[in-house]
């Protein structure tokens, strides 16, 4: 039986060429020629009997089949690069770590505290990866994650880090305009509402006093990211943990209208691993005791 195996050459090319459509900047990309890449991937299309591109004068498109085949063939390019990558990591005795994390978390506290953590662990080299869904299965490959929700992921343990204390904020100039000075005030003035974090609002009102509101109309956001640059944009009000606005905050782009925050039980950020990797990597528990260390200490004021 004939295998289909094609070579990383030919694989890299016709990757780098359904990415760009064009073979000279997919050349450019590779160090290689345009007719060297034309070459591979019609080294490609002889080998499977199907053509990948569909050429029209100076147009390239893909086929149908070159979008399948790219469809299948994109992710393990990838995960090739990334295994090569972790490969090295080990013949340099350094310890690699694979994370993933929710991308508000990562830029808005992790980022920034970076330098601290690989001052302490200067052996460790950290590869982050796409963050996981609530429902995403947790990878192979991934030593540890940052997640946001109630904590509960089968098979896991999960260590809360922060994000159970919600506060009001909004941009200097919406509370100006909207006056906001009660809880009745924030109830009766637009919101901004985060998708996995919906029954926040509730709970606010609830603590307040001020229902019936509406609490869960308003536009909603996926990440918090995009929730607080919406406030500072002055489209509401939205409620975000703490820990997360603290810049922002500082810097006069965000303000509390009024000191009113809730505390909730079923949400948060955790840091999540198996426990057979947590038994096996030295980076994961440098990570971990690091991580656990500067919450505390924040908590301690």
């Amino acid at each position: 039986m004939k295998h289909l195996y094609p070579n990383m050459a030919e694989l890299h090319a016709f990757a780098s060429s359904a990415k760009h459509l064009n073979f000279s900047y997919a050349a450019r990309e590779l160090g290689l020629t345009p007719s060297a890449v034309s070459r591979q991937i019609a080294n490609l299309e002889a080998l499977f009997g199907v053509k990948l591109f569909a050429r029209e004068g100076r147009n390239l498109s893909l086929t149908r089949a070159g979008q399948l085949y790219h469809g299948r063939v994109t992710a393990p390019l990838r995960e090739i690069g990334n295994a090569s990558l972790e490969l090295l990591s080990v013949r340099e005795d350094s310890d690699l770590l694979t994370l993933a994390s929710v991308p508000t978390f990562t830029t808005k506290w992790l980022v920034p505290r970076l330098p601290s953590f690989l001052a302490a662990a200067p052996n460790v080299t950290l590869s982050f990866r796409r963050h996981l869904a609530h429902g995403d299965p947790f990878p192979l490959g991934l030593d540890a994650a940052i997640r946001y929700g109630d904590g509960r992921w089968e098979g896991l343990c999960c260590d809360y880090l922060d994000g159970r204390t919600f506060v009001p904020v909004c941009s200097p100039g919406f509370a100006a305009k909207h006056a906001l000075r009660t809880p009745a005030d924030l109830a009766a003035a637009p919101r901004l509402v985060h998708e996995q974090a919906e029954s926040v609002w509730f709970q606010w009102s609830q603590a307040y006093g001020v229902a019936p509101m509406n609490a869960f109309s308003g536009p909603r956001f996926e990440q918090y990211a995009v929730l607080i640059q919406a406030a500072q944009s002055g489209l509401g009000v939205a409620l975000v943990p703490a820990f997360l606005i603290g810049v922002p905050l500082g810097a006069g782009a965000l303000v509390q209208p009024i000191d009113a925050p809730v505390d909730v039980d079923d949400q948060g950020h955790f840091l999540c691993y198996t426990p057979e990797r947590f038994d096996t990597s030295t980076a994961l528990r440098k990570l971990r005791d690091w991580m656990l260390g500067e919450f505390a200490a924040a908590r301690r004021g």
